[in-house]
């Protein structure tokens, strides 16, 4: 009696212990490997908790002739859920040997018709009784359908998955390193499984009524699943260290494509011009740009395109291209957001869309002529006055609507007159108390800056939103330009 109650301890401790390192290998697998709870391997974890769970129930229904509807109930999820396990582990080993069943009609021929069938039986089997019956002392009697068909189909499905990886290890195991090392930790797990419950049996000399079976399972999977997801991971590190790259080299691509503003324009040496961008992301959609059109006429443009990231690049590089193309053509500021608009709707299936100012400045007459498509309204300060917005609204964003006419207007400029653009990354920036920068304080920031222009200028804004902003991610691309005219 003493040694069948410390049988019985030991035999739901082993049982407890199993299943709470199941679950630990699952809540593992989603939360700290971040794999979805539909994935494979995690409805295996979960398949195998459950059968673990009725099947140390079963252990204590199993010849208690008033648990009957009990006993058919273990029964019953333990042989599904054992079924349900073997075969999405073989799925999951197709997929990983790369090779995932493309046919539908195939697919439901080997792992859905089978599932429903079993699942069928042994839900039916109470009143049939051709999976297993229960006899008059309450005991599980396994019939001919559990012996000769449920467990063979088990064994099928497993010794697939096993000749797959005997077939890798053996023939690819210098060409194909990914599928041998999944071969080998499949082949590991099947050892781990079979040793542990080859000790219970034949070492320990466990009666079978008291074999722990998920002890097999927990064991074997704390290898497997750490196995096949730290190899996740460091692929996935893999993928990641590569798309850092590219998007490093993006960056560089994207900052080389804007023009230095050291020495812009030597033959006007009265227009300094001085500009920044910091990104959000490692690429962004903002841009600036100012280039001599000739002789006597110098571009200004700022724009903001929506979304951050990859995308909002892209679109940016097509934007830029097309304004500095037509507005080498001389046209007017007008013209040019007109047609660059009109371009842009005819083929923007992504429906992105930009906000731009361009202006172009008249060195001779020192007037600019200039646009506003949905952009920020810009400041502009005289010479011994403070700053001020202009607000001249002149069109919505570029690729909004191809019907949109836009309209020009004039800035005169004289000696000591400095012009402010910027993108809307500043006056949303945002503190912990989710409270804006706004234009209010970007207006005294600008006023109290002296002198105005050049590097420092902006610096002094730059580091005025990082001290507003300290402590929150950066919401948007940040960019600036100061103009001023000597």
């Amino acid at each position: 009696m003493i040694q069948d109650s410390i049988t019985e301890t030991l035999f739901v401790e082993l049982t407890l212990f199993s299943i709470l390192l199941l679950v630990f290998m699952l809540y593992n697998n989603v939360v700290l490997y971040k794999m979805s709870i539909k994935d494979k391997l995690s409805i295996i974890l979960a398949t195998a908790i459950v059968s673990s769970i009725f099947d140390g129930v079963w252990h204590f229904v199993d010849g208690n002739v008033n648990l009957r509807i009990l006993n058919f109930i273990c029964a019953d999820v333990y042989a599904v859920g054992l079924f349900f396990g073997v075969s999405m582990f073989a799925m999951f080993s197709l997929e990983r040997f790369g090779l995932a069943l493309n046919s539908k009609k195939l697919h439901v021929l080997l792992f859905v018709v089978p599932s429903v069938l079993v699942l069928f039986l042994c839900l039916t089997t109470p009143w049939t009784e051709l999976v297993y019956s229960i006899d008059e002392s309450g005991d599980i009697q396994y019939m001919g359908l559990f012996d000769y068909f449920l467990v063979p189909l088990c064994f099928l499905y497993l010794f697939l998955s096993i000749l797959l990886s005997v077939y890798y290890v053996v023939l690819y195991r210098k060409k194909q390193k990914e599928k041998v090392s999944y071969a080998q930790n499949l082949l590991i797990f099947a050892l781990l499984c079979v040793g542990v419950e080859s000790v219970q049996a034949y070492v320990l000399e466990i009666d079978e009524n008291y074999l722990v079976t998920s002890l097999s399972w927990a064991i074997g999977f704390v290898f497997f699943t750490t196995s096949v997801n730290t190899e996740r991971f460091v692929k996935s590190r893999e993928k990641i260290v590569a798309v850092e790259a590219d998007l490093e080299l993006a960056a560089n691509i994207q900052l080389g494509a804007l023009p230095t503003d050291v020495h812009a324009f030597p033959r006007h040496p009265d227009v300094n011009i001085f500009a920044s961008m910091t990104t959000a992301k490692e690429v962004g959609g903002d841009f600036y740009d100012f280039f001599e059109i000739d002789d006597t006429h110098i571009c200004f443009v700022i724009a903001d395109v929506s979304g951050k990231g990859v995308p909002a690049a892209l679109f940016m590089m097509v934007v830029k291209t097309m304004i500095h193309d037509h507005a080498s053509m001389k046209l007017s500021t007008a013209e040019i957001f007109n047609d660059v608009n009109r371009l842009l709707c005819e083929n923007n299936p992504e429906e992105m869309f930009a906000t731009a100012w361009i202006g172009i400045l008249d060195t001779e007459t020192r007037i600019m002529k200039c646009t506003n498509a949905g952009h920020n309204a810009v400041c502009f300060a005289k010479k011994d006055g403070n700053f001020e917005f202009l607000r001249q609204r002149h069109g919505v964003f570029l690729a909004g609507f191809d019907f949109t006419q836009y309209k020009e207007a004039e800035i005169q400029f004289e000696s000591g007159d400095c012009l402010f653009l910027y993108t809307d990354g500043l006056t949303e920036a945002h503190n912990a108390s989710a409270e804006l920068y706004g234009e209010k304080r970007l207006l005294d920031k600008l006023n109290s800056i002296k002198p105005r222009g050049g590097e420092k200028f902006l610096k002094e804004i730059a580091d005025d939103v990082k001290v507003f902003s300290e402590g929150t991610d950066p919401f948007d691309d940040l960019t600036m330009m100061v103009i001023k005219v000597d």
